[in-house]
């Protein structure tokens, strides 16, 4: 069965909570301490006894085969991982609590290995993970795995080098029964074995285990080549362009085009740079990288509710939900979900009284949701408390909107008809998405209105394999006095598809479908294309005139359609979204555009914000107009300086096709006329 897309919830991985049986002893190395006849450190004689050895093969076994404690089964990674795994603390050298979490992550690992499957992790922050894998996965490998070789790539360097530090001081501490002479003496590859002389030569021997630590902040290639069983992705969110690292990397996972080795792709959302954009793309794209998903929330790992680990003969967690089911001993370790969640939402409020920026820390390393991971704390331009909240808005209400496809209405000789004519259908499973269209399920065009819609473009004039910028259009409300909300996106298209007149057509057919005559705003950079389909196609008339209240005085421009976005418009344009956002955020029902809106940058250089700028491009186009929207049906019916239509009788004469009624309540019955 392949897993790949699901997350650990839905498979067969035991589930919270692990209850224990009496006897429960996931340490007992750590516990009852190594016995004097099998301590080479503090017994060097016991050496070659058969009390020592029989006790290390016996740890050995246990490492690589697991070990069954208080009805639990401890893969042999977890067992090193708690029983020879010590940590160089500020308060000494201590070795892990045991928690559920870790143990959990323990199965996800042994399962994601027997199904030659990767694994994605959006977390907290100080939640152990790092420890977890360098110890667990890495040290593991390196020291029970012959031929193992697993590769290390950092997102920056203080990751790669913290990672190599913690090595060397787990080596430094570890029994002299597991540890392995090193040959390699650098700080990017650790190599183990030893070197003996034979025929005068020195030959190296050993069980040639390896660990490549790099950086791969923004190079993507830093491991391609290699061969690997594990890959750790140390911070994904930090790495500059992790989908091309992907991209560079899986291939040293696979043999023979199967993939057998495991990737680890784990990191904190925090501010959305490029590098953690990739790590959301890859989160929601789980498939694309035959990856299953585990996410740490801040209720995990969340002191005091983990009870019953002790530190010191003493308690030190305390699980007030769970107690009320089960007894003591049976929750060692376990988590209190519940309460470590209510223990969250009480800091928040106390939070919310005082400083915004510890409020806004303390969600940061403490998300309750995956869309709290990814959240943005700061932006350069918008209001990101807003734009958040509206976030959690969509998560909520996902049936906001469906994908579309647009056909052209034709004639019994398949030509389209005159006037041109778009009919709608909904998109199939099968349908490839780069040619949908979103459009929200209640605001499919009402053709009675008139200049109620206007439409930015971001357009591009290469193929997908010239550039990687998508093409992004966006079709909102304007102010008006029927009801319907402002400054709403109503239809999007942010696509790249195989050949850029897909996009040309898909945009024109999005102007004739919601009537943009003269609405149809673009940036003019790249445009040449786009518009010169509009041209080919007899539909300039959709096309918008270059909008003059976003030119300076001074200006020299003089081209006809669309707007130059330069140092005098784009502030303008931004000026806009921030007053748009402030006041109309709620309207924004597309997740594309808020996640672009949140990390937006006006000046940052190549930003990937291609839907956002369509977005503002609308929004310069509705200030521009000098009309307001109106309703056509309306104002044909009650204008009452409608003259009428006239007519030819029979005699030649023309004649009035109808009398001019005098509304009987003028003050109501003109509401709107005008505007």
């Amino acid at each position: 069965m392949n897993y790949a897309g699901k997350r650990i919830e839905d498979l067969p991985i035991p589930q919270l909570p692990y209850i224990k049986s009496k006897g429960f002893m996931p340490n007992p190395v750590v516990v009852n301490g190594i016995p004097e006849y099998a301590d080479s450190i503090s017994n060097p004689k016991c050496i070659g006894t058969p009390e020592h050895e029989q006790y290390w093969t016996e740890q050995l076994y246990r490492c690589i085969n697991g070990y069954q404690t208080g009805g639990i089964f401890l893969p042999g990674r977890f067992y090193y991982y708690m029983n020879f795994n010590s940590m160089a603390t500020v308060t000494g050298v201590i070795t892990p609590d045991f928690c559920d979490m870790h143990l959990q992550l323990a199965y996800v690992v042994e399962f994601c290995k027997d199904n030659n499957l990767n694994l994605v992790l959006p977390k907290k922050r100080r939640a152990g993970v790092s420890e977890f894998f360098q110890k667990a996965v890495v040290d593991y490998g390196y020291r029970f795995i012959p031929a193992y070789h697993a590769g290390v790539a950092a997102g920056k360097k203080t990751y790669a080098d913290d990672f190599i530090k913690k090595l060397k001081i787990s080596e430094s501490l570890l029994v002299p029964e597991f540890k392995l002479n090193q040959l390699t003496k650098n700080e990017e590859e650790i190599t183990s074995g030893y070197v003996v002389v034979e025929n005068g030569k020195d030959v190296e021997k050993g069980i040639k285990t390896e660990i490549y630590i790099r950086t791969a902040h923004n190079n993507p290639n830093i491991l391609k080549g290699t061969y690997l069983n594990d890959v750790i992705c140390e911070e994904a969110g930090e790495f500059e362009n992790f989908k091309e690292f992907y991209s560079a990397t899986k291939d040293a996972l696979t043999d023979g085009g199967v993939q057998v080795g495991v990737m680890y792709i784990f990191g904190t959302g925090g501010n959305i740079n490029k590098g953690s954009k990739d790590f959301k793309f890859i989160v929601e794209n789980l498939k694309d990288v035959n990856a299953i998903m585990f996410v740490l929330t801040g209720e995990r790992f969340k002191k005091p509710y983990y009870g019953g680990a002790t530190r010191k003969g003493k308690v030190i967690g305390i699980t007030p939900n769970l107690s009320k089911i089960y007894k003591p001993y049976q929750l060692i370790g376990c988590e209190d979900l519940v309460a470590a969640k209510e223990d969250i939402l009480k800091e928040r409020e106390e939070l919310k009284k005082g400083e915004l920026k510890l409020y806004l820390e303390h969600l940061q390393n403490n998300p309750l949701t995956q869309a709290e991971i990814f959240r943005k704390m700061f932006s350069n331009n918008f209001d990101i408390q807003k734009l958040n909240s509206q976030q959690d808005e969509i998560l909520i209400n996902k049936d906001k909107y469906l994908k579309w496809k647009l056909e052209w209405v034709t004639n019994d000789k398949g030509e389209r008809v005159n006037p041109l004519k778009i009919k709608s259908i909904p998109a199939k499973d099968t349908d490839d998405e780069s040619e949908c269209i979103l459009i929200l399920n209640e605001y499919h065009p009402d053709k009675k209105y008139k200049n109620m819609y206007s439409a930015g473009i971001d357009p591009y004039d290469q193929d997908k394999g010239v550039s990687k910028s998508l093409g992004a259009m966006c079709v909102i409300t304007r102010a008006n006095p029927f009801g319907i909300p402002f400054n709403m996106p109503v239809a999007v298209i942010s696509t790249r598809p195989k050949r850029k007149e897909i996009f040309f057509e898909m945009c024109l057919k999005l102007s004739v479908y919601y009537d943009l005559v003269g609405n149809t705003l673009g940036d003019k950079a790249s445009s040449s294309g786009i518009i010169n389909w509009y041209k080919d196609s007899n539909c300039m008339k959709y096309l918008a005139p270059r909008p003059i209240k976003f030119e300076s005085m001074n200006s020299e421009q003089s081209h006809e359609f669309w707007v130059s976005l330069n140092a005098y418009s784009r502030p303008l344009m931004v000026g806009a979204m921030q007053s748009s956002i402030h006041d109309y955020c709620q309207n924004i029902w597309f997740p594309e555009l808020i996640n672009q809106l949140g990390n937006f940058d006006e000046v940052e250089i190549g930003s990937d914000n291609d839907l956002a700028d369509a977005y503002g491009i609308a929004l310069m186009q509705s200030i521009s107009l000098n009309v307001a929207p109106r309703d056509d049906t309306y104002q044909e019916k009650n204008n009452p300086f409608s003259l009428g239509g006239w007519h030819q009788d029979k005699f030649g004469n023309m004649v009035p096709m109808g009398e001019f009624t005098k509304p009987e309540n003028p003050e109501t019955d003109y509401e709107g006329f005008g505007s």
